[in-house]
């Protein structure tokens, strides 16, 4: 059974009503030839119609010749309706005005199509159109809705300042050359769910309603620079395949990026999110650059990095970021401050174990870079004792290896004495002194009470320069088990 997404679903049903008139009528040629049967109409006789004031309603025509509304003056209170039609020459609409809407949908422009700074103050249906030649859509508003469902755009087309002030639709529409929405306003849905793109530039544009490029496709680069989502936007199981630019955008609202493909470096320099991002089961093959970044709850999920993929945190700002340590671990830009932001954000949300591993690394890293002196060999004391403070086994380990390691020397050196008689001490008559080698249990108790008391046990004693050893495990002992004490009651109460 066929899985359809709940993202999808829902702009059908919203977009069913406005695209159900953009099939093709039955038993109509497909856009790019004219059947035999089809009625040839003069673009003057269209003009003419225009002129007059007369209703323009066609379907399955073929437009001969050139189509210039620029002799037209004041607004078109008409309807034109010129539907599945193929136009042969030309089109030039720039500066008209359509109180009603205009509906072109299916038709096929096999030349230029000029529709710069038009007014369509009913809407623009535009549902299903080819268009082989450039299109030029700049500086027009759109006062009702603007439906390019499933449109076609062979050549370069520019919506730059354009302004909709109605429902944008442009599912499933493809653009096979460069494409730019720079400067332009949508007010209100934004829809470009099952787009194919090769290149496209949002330069500035200010999306003010949920907008929507689900499932969307970027062969080529997509730019998103400065662009402002003031509601939600959903980019959910969309790929780019090359370059993709966001930097300096903001998102007011929900950001999805779930499931998104990232084939090159995905920048968003200096983005500021402030509500919550999603990058759930993302992928990113290339890096991930956030820096100067203003983040306030930021999922990364289930992310997947290839290769030598790296991640760019510096100087970003971020309220909370949820990413398990083990996905930035290796990957992160040295940065200090990132660093750090990271160990807090760690503790805030409870990840104790994160926040950690996350400090020892930044440690780390900062000591291996660190020039020759006294404060790298204080750093390197403080890595082997106790891994600065978060490594309670490292304190653990050299407990254990100093009480071993003096007692085995206690021992092989025949370095401590008892001078025990049937229960009596003679500590004066060292003829009573026994000579051969103390075993190994005794020798490692009193290694034990050096390092714990700094005091010998009862009837045992060390012998020669032993007793200096003995005094140094004592001190030893009371470093490492102070050591020890603080790094517990750091790691243990949060």
């Amino acid at each position: 059974m066929l899985e359809v997404s709940p993202w999808k679903l829902l702009l059908i049903v919203l977009l069913s009503c406005a695209t159900s008139a953009a099939e093709p009528a039955a038993g109509h040629a497909s856009p790019g030839q004219a059947s035999p049967g089809e009625e040839i109409v003069a673009a003057e006789d269209i003009f003419s119609q225009l002129m007059t004031g007369e209703p323009v309603r066609y379907d399955n025509i073929t437009v001969a010749g050139s189509l210039d509304l620029a002799e037209l003056q004041g607004p078109l209170p008409q309807p034109v309706k010129i539907t599945n039609s193929i136009f042969t020459g030309p089109v030039s609409f720039a500066g008209a005005s359509f109180d009603q809407p205009l509906d072109l949908q299916g038709s096929l422009f096999q030349d230029n199509a000029n529709f710069a700074g038009c007014r369509f103050l009913g809407g623009a249906r535009l549902a299903g159109a080819a268009f082989q030649g450039q299109a030029d859509l700049r500086n027009a508003y759109f006062g009702g809705q603007a439906s390019f469902f499933s449109a076609q755009f062979v050549e370069d087309a520019s919506f730059g300042n354009s302004q909709f002030a109605g429902d944008a639709v442009f599912l499933n529409s493809s653009f096979a050359r460069d494409v730019d929405f720079d400067f332009a306003q949508f007010q209100r849905l934004a829809s470009f769910a099952d787009a194919r793109f090769v290149n496209v530039s949002f330069l500035e544009t200010q999306f003010g309603g949920h907008t929507t490029f689900l499932d969307a496709r970027f062969q080529g680069n997509a730019a998103f620079a400065a662009t402002r989502f003031l509601g939600s936007v959903v980019f959910r199981g969309a790929s780019f395949s090359s370059g993709s630019t966001f930097g300096l955008s903001s998102f007011g609202g929900l950001a999805d990026f779930t499931n998104v493909y990232f084939n090159r470096t995905a920048y968003f320099g200096g983005v500021r999110f402030t509500d919550l991002a999603y990058f759930i089961n993302a992928r990113f093959d290339r890096d991930l650059n956030m820096e100067d970044s203003r983040l306030y709850n930021l999922r990364l999920d289930n992310v997947s990095f290839m290769g030598g993929s790296r991640i760019n945190l510096n100087n970003t700002d971020f309220t909370k970021l949820e990413v398990r340590w083990g996905m930035l671990k290796d990957r992160l830009v040295y940065n200090g401050a990132a660093y750090l932001a990271l160990v807090k954000n760690y503790k805030s949300l409870e990840w104790f174990d994160d926040s950690d591993d996350c400090y020892y690394q930044y440690r780390r890293i900062g000591q291996d870079q660190a020039p020759w002196g006294w404060g790298k060999i204080s750093d390197l004391i403080s890595w082997l004792s106790c891994g600065y403070g978060v490594r309670v086994s490292y304190t653990s380990f050299w407990c254990l290896f100093t009480i071993l390691f003096f007692g085995v020397v206690f021992w092989a050196g025949k370095g401590m004495n008892k001078f025990e008689i049937v229960g009596m001490e003679l500590p004066g008559d060292t003829s009573l002194k026994p000579t051969s080698r103390v075993s190994f249990t005794d020798a490692l108790y009193f290694s034990i009470a050096m390092f714990t008391t700094s005091q010998a046990p009862v009837n045992t004693y060390p012998v020669g320069v032993y007793r200096h050893l003995a005094m140094a495990e004592g001190i030893l002992g009371w470093f490492f088990l102070g050591l020890f004490v603080v790094v517990l009651s750091g790691v243990l109460i949060r």
